[in-house]
């Protein structure tokens, strides 16, 4: 049987990859996308990298493992997205597609007849998260953040699906859990279909240094694994992975400079002051405090700060 994501056709027991031609209305994107059809029928993963174009590990890291996938040794299929918003990642742009201003991984399931982020959410809906078993979204800090490696995962109600979602989130061996609703995700798109789905984060700031590109990419390979697609993938550090269900982020008021206080891990109590936004010239225009005990999930590391943009995020 063979499996078609756009103009790409991929056969048993091959590796097909391509640019895909996806029409968002004021332009068409020429998305880059892989097929690695196995040579055994079996279960069928999605995965993208890339929903924000500056999160070079997440890109990286899959275009290593599927770059290094052998399709006769492969039961099952996958269909990979290597860098789901090209725009973003041709402009260097963070948080948003510069078609429209829009954050991508806020628009899920997408409109076929909205702006342009809508319209690419609603084609990585329909033609690559829909009809999968599994689905994973690789990312990682964007260009201004720093991260603690984490997953995430929908806690849908749904028993069978949700106990499946844990299952490949500690597979991937990453070490925290986050649990919750993410509106407009990828993953919440996912679990509407019924479809077990995990975030993995490892790494940011623009970098992807081959230590995070390798914790990635063993992670989504012990993934793999878990879904049954491949047979051996490295072992998961020696760490148990800490479930944290309740998170906050944490926005600026005001535009000016961010001088955080903590960095990325720390445990800080409710109250904790977590640093100060300055004016030009050194007054103290924002000190805002936790509002939870909590980890450090992640934490802006430019110095420009702008109003309503995160500060960091809590999760506990």
């Amino acid at each position: 049987m063979t499996i078609t994501i756009g103009t790409l056709t991929a056969h048993p027991g091959s590796r097909v990859t391509g640019l895909v031609p996806v029409d968002v209305g004021s332009a068409t994107l020429h998305v880059p996308v892989a097929i690695v059809h196995g040579s055994r029928p079996g279960p069928r993963v999605a995965v993208t990298a890339g929903i924000h174009g500056a999160e070079y590990v997440s890109i990286a890291a899959l275009r290593e493992v599927v770059l290094g996938l052998d399709p006769g040794a492969v039961t099952g299929s996958l269909v990979a997205v290597l860098t789901a918003s090209p725009a973003a990642f041709a402009a260097r742009s963070i948080y948003v597609n510069p078609l429209d201003g829009l954050n991508l991984n806020r628009q899920f399931p997408g409109d076929m007849d909205g702006s342009p982020s809508q319209r690419l959410a609603h084609w990585l809906t329909t033609v690559v998260i829909a009809g999968s078993d599994a689905f994973v979204d690789m990312h990682c800090g964007d260009m201004n953040e720093a991260l603690v490696s984490f997953t995430g995962i929908e806690d849908t109600g749904d028993a069978s699906v949700d106990a499946r979602s844990r299952e490949l989130a500690e597979a991937y061996g990453l070490r925290y859990l986050l649990i919750g609703p993410s509106p407009g995700t990828t993953t919440t798109a996912a679990a509407a279909l019924g479809i077990p789905a995990v975030l993995g984060e490892v790494g940011g700031q623009g970098r992807w240094p081959a230590e995070d590109v390798a914790l990635h990419a063993a992670g989504f390979r012990r993934v793999l694994r878990a879904a049954g697609l491949i047979d051996a993938a490295p072992e998961a550090p020696a760490h148990r992975t800490e479930t944290l269900p309740t998170e906050a982020w944490m926005r600026s008021t005001t535009d000016g400079y961010w001088h955080p206080a903590v960095t990325v891990g720390d445990r800080v109590a409710a109250g904790t002051v977590v640093g100060e936004v300055q004016d030009a010239f050194g007054a103290v225009l924002e000190r805002p405090s936790a509002p939870m005990d909590g980890v450090v999930i992640f934490l802006v590391s430019s110095l420009a700060m702008n109003a309503g943009d995160p500060l960091l995020a809590l999760a506990g």
